[in-house]
């Protein structure tokens, strides 16, 4: 009886303390580019301390900017240079390089996906009391269906497997084993309410663009939440499709920057049409907002906004940061990202202040299971991020010091951060010739340069001090000293790195939507390839 009622008294207790932990919301927009955020637009940044003009059509954010503003602003802040990876270290805690979630993404007739062996972020979140939602685009494998989002810690998952599709037909077409083609052919959208079980295709969202269906999805899940689940925390993973291509937007919010966006180019179409695409998503994050505070749960609320990478040169602007997305330059590494606090003293935040505390994407995790959840991340294998919540508070100063940008099993390619540091060697996503990239119809700024790589260890390098040079453009790599101590760094880190699992898990006839029952894209059918370990 006495062990009965001390059962008891603890499961009590541990509702009482899930209860008293906030509601967390994380964002991720895909493809934005540092430059395309109000905030950042024509005003001084990490990118350009001193201000500047890095715009020739002005995209106003208000939702996001109003957030930022009531947030702790990112200003030192790393993801990956592409889709997976970066998802993968949100996921995980951990470097693609141990992972094995990059550099490159994951196909969709490639037969891997995120290890079974690596505890994800709402297995941990539901491990201290938490319902878990995920809406929109998970990128993270799903040839077995263990792979897929109900099976890795979410209650519910409404959205789509693949890494891009159309905007209103939700589907995409199947490739060879060499083209990566993001046009409609076979339907990719899908709506589950059941842990553990894949979940069905969804076909009556045919015509409506995902950003609004998204954001119905997420205000729906909260509304039901508030109503039924109020004293349990609440924990949503809305990963956007906006602003990744297939370009594509309402025409109604395309037509007011016509006289605002150069369009009389392929490239300004392309860019005109992004900047309605991010007017729909901006008016989709205060429409979340609008229903957290509808819900009574917005005082309650932990909300993080991010990109997955930088946007890609054609259309997106980052500027006047190097590079674009799928680089290890700036452009494609250096995130626009904030989070808010709560309004009481659940998790709160200093507001309108702005952190140049060193954080990484992989951060994420420790600091919202340990430092947010006050929960335990025992379960997982060595952790590449840190618990960033007494830094964010102001409390302390951030016990990062280093990134792996990329670094590969072997061999001198990728990039590395060490401090104030950033070494990158020319191959795994860094490029030669790299220009800083105006958006489609403005001209470069005088003084714009491309940094002349140093022939060392028989390979181009380049070395920038990327707080005092954020468009790196004075490389120190002819500094030996400088040099060896950050490719000392890099070769430490490499003796733990894995390689790609895309090298050796690439196209699989199985992935055929045709060759399943509901012609979807899904779990493969009668694969040899795909293998879900535990």
């Amino acid at each position: 009886m006495k062990a009965l009622s001390l059962s008891i008294l603890a499961s009590l207790g541990g509702g009482v303390l899930s209860a008293n932990l906030p509601h967390i919301v994380f964002i991720l927009a895909d493809d934005y580019g540092w430059n395309d955020v109000g905030y950042h637009q024509n005003k001084p940044s990490s990118a350009q301390p001193n201000g500047g003009i890095t715009t020739n059509g002005y995209i106003p954010t208000p939702n996001i900017d109003h957030l930022c503003s009531q947030s702790v602003k990112l200003e030192n802040y790393y993801v990956q240079p592409l889709c997976s990876p970066t998802r993968g270290t949100i996921m995980s805690g951990r470097y693609p390089s141990h992972t094995g979630i990059g550099p490159d993404v994951i196909l969709p007739e490639s037969p891997y996906g995120m290890p079974g062996d690596e505890v994800l972020l709402p297995q941990l979140l539901k491990d201290a009391g938490y319902s878990t939602h995920m809406v929109g685009k998970w990128h993270l494998g799903f040839c077995d269906e263990r792979y897929t989002p109900t099976f890795r810690g979410f209650d519910t998952y409404a959205g789509y497997l693949l890494g891009c599709e159309d905007y209103y037909n939700h589907s995409r077409a199947f490739s060879n084993a060499t083209t990566k083609n993001c046009g409609p052919t076979a339907l990719d959208f899908r709506n589950g309410t059941t842990p553990n079980a894949f979940p069905s295709a969804l076909k009556t969202k045919t015509g409506q663009y995902s950003t609004n269906v998204f954001a119905e999805e997420a205000s729906r899940l909260i509304a039901k939440h508030a109503a039924i689940q109020d004293e349990v925390p609440f924990f949503l993973y809305l990963p956007l499709q906006a602003v990744h291509g297939p370009l594509a937007a309402p025409q109604s919010a395309i037509d007011p920057f016509k006289p605002i966006i150069p369009h009389n180019t392929s490239a300004g179409m392309a860019r005109l049409t992004i900047a309605g695409m991010i007017a729909v998503m901006d008016e989709a994050v205060g429409n979340v907002t609008t229903a957290l505070k509808e819900a009574d749960m917005w005082d309650s609320t932990v909300l993080v906004f991010s990109t997955d990478n930088g946007g890609p040169t054609g259309s997106a602007n980052n500027y006047p940061l190097r590079g674009s997305k799928a680089t290890n330059w700036e452009g494609g590494v250096r995130g626009l990202g904030f989070v808010r606090g709560t309004n009481n003293n659940k998790a709160p935040l200093p507001k309108g202040v702005t952190s140049m505390n060193l954080m990484h994407t992989s951060d994420w995790l420790p600091t919202l299971v340990n430092g947010v959840a006050n929960a335990s991340t025992s379960r997982c294998k060595p952790l590449d991020g840190h618990n960033q919540w007494s830094t964010l508070m102001g409390l302390t100063n951030t016990t990062r010091r280093s990134i792996m940008h990329n670094v590969p099993s072997s061999g001198l390619q990728g990039a590395i951060r060490v401090g104030d540091f950033k070494l990158l060697f020319e191959g795994m996503q860094t490029m030669a010739g790299m220009r800083q990239t105006p958006p489609p119809g403005m001209e470069h700024r005088p003084g714009d340069v491309v940094p002349h790589p140093v022939k060392v260890d028989n390979t181009s390098v380049w070395v920038f001090n990327v707080i005092d040079d954020p468009t790196e453009s004075v490389n120190l790599a002819a500094n030996s000293t400088l040099y060896e101590a950050l490719k000392s760094e890099f070769l430490e880190y490499q003796k733990t790195a894995v390689p790609d699992l895309s090298f050796t898990n690439t196209f699989d006839p199985t992935s055929k939507p045709t060759l399943r029952a509901d012609q979807t894209w899904g779990p493969f059918v009668g694969s040899t390839q795909c293998h879900f370990k535990n």
